[in-house]
This record gives structure tokens, C-alpha cells and sequence, in this order.
């Protein structure tokens, strides 16, 4: 039996360190998808990708980039929401959209480049919705031939053991989710 093709949404190293150690046995080709228009400013977007680089060569994976437009990804949001950005409160519905807008265009990009199966670091971050997540990749890949990977795992776990991974490769941590909103209300 052949090895299966697995395309992993990455928001960045530290959340897909863990799942990398525990999928590391498995018998997959891993490939890290980059797509994060959401990350501000363009210097931190590069930062995060070179550490998404630096732990695809750790774990023997490879890497894909899709390009950064952080405008793009305001105009979703403009678009699908009732207020200013800057009036949501983290981890609410503007970052449901951002979630949502990131997981689509990482499943369309599976599904046209064929690939076995899919799933998102976002499954282990403890700071965001996950059952939102668990239940966008579900109707995302059902009636497709991508089957989704269900990272149904310990959070506060896979927080920790990433935590560690990051220690002992020297991989950059930051202290906000990516864009702009996230840094201000980080701050207060």
C-alpha cells in the first residue's frame, strides 16, 4: 500500500510541531500548507513562514506557500461582516471568518491537487474555536474525495509538548494570533 498524501493548513511552526511529532510514525507524505493573508505586518508573515520551513526540513515534510495579501483578506472580511473589523472581540465572529476564509482556500488547494486527506493546526490551538474548525473541515470535505483527519487530540497537551518543540529546535514563538487586531487586543 502506498503512502498517503496529507495536506496540513499551517498557521505557523509552533502549532504544527506537535502534530508533525505524533503523525512522525505514520505513514504519510506531509506537505504544510502556508496560508496566512491574515498575518501582520509582511516582515512577521516571513518570519513564521521561514520556522514553518525550518521544521517542514526537521520532519522531512515539504512546504507550499501561497502568496500573502493581507488586503485580500481584509476585503473577506469587509465583505462577509456587519461592523468594523476592529470592533470584534478576539476569537469571536471576525475570526470565525478568518478561519473559515484560510480552511477553504487550504481544502480547495487539497482537493485540486489531489490529495488523500486534510486537517489544520488549528484543531490544536487552544485559543480558538475548535469545534467551529471540527465542524467547517467536515462540510469542507464531505462529497470530495479528500477525507478530513480528525487532530482529535488534547489541547493543553499538544500546547505543552509544542511548548517543548520549540525549546529544543529554537523556533520563534510569537505572542499574537497574526493580524493587526489580535496585536492591539494582546496589548490591552
Amino acid at each position: 500500500m502506498s503512502k498517503k498524501t496529507f495536506l496540513l493548513q499551517t498557521c505557523c511552526a509552533p502549532c504544527a510541531l506537535p502534530i508533525l511529532e505524533y503523525l512522525k510514525d505514520k505513514d504519510f507524505y506531509i506537505t504544510l500548507y502556508y496560508f496566512n493573508p491574515n498575518i501582520y505586518d509582511e516582515k512577521e508573515f516571513w518570519k513564521r513562514f521561514y520556522e514553518v520551513c525550518t521544521i517542514a526540513d526537521i520532519y522531512h515534510c515539504s512546504t507550499i506557500l501561497h502568496d500573502y495579501n493581507h488586503k485580500e483578506w481584509l476585503d473577506f472580511l469587509k465583505k462577509n461582516l456587519n461592523s468594523d473589523l476592529e470592533k470584534y472581540v478576539e476569537n469571536g465572529e471576525r475570526c470565525k471568518g478568518c478561519l473559515y476564509m484560510r480552511l477553504k482556500y487550504s481544502f480547495v488547494y487539497a482537493k485540486d491537487n489531489d490529495f488523500d486527506m486534510f486537517s489544520s493546526t488549528f484543531l490544536t490551538n487552544l485559543y480558538k474555536d475548535t469545534d467551529f474548525v471540527r465542524k467547517t473541515i467536515v462540510n469542507l470535505t464531505k462529497n470530495s474525495n479528500v477525507k478530513f483527519l480528525d487532530l482529535d487530540i488534547d489541547k493543553k497537551e499538544f500546547y505543552k509538548k509544542g511548548i517543548e518543540l520549540c525549546k529544543k529546535h529554537n523556533i520563534y514563538r510569537q505572542k499574537f494570533c497574526g493580524c493587526e487586531f489580535s496585536i492591539n487586543q494582546n496589548e490591552k
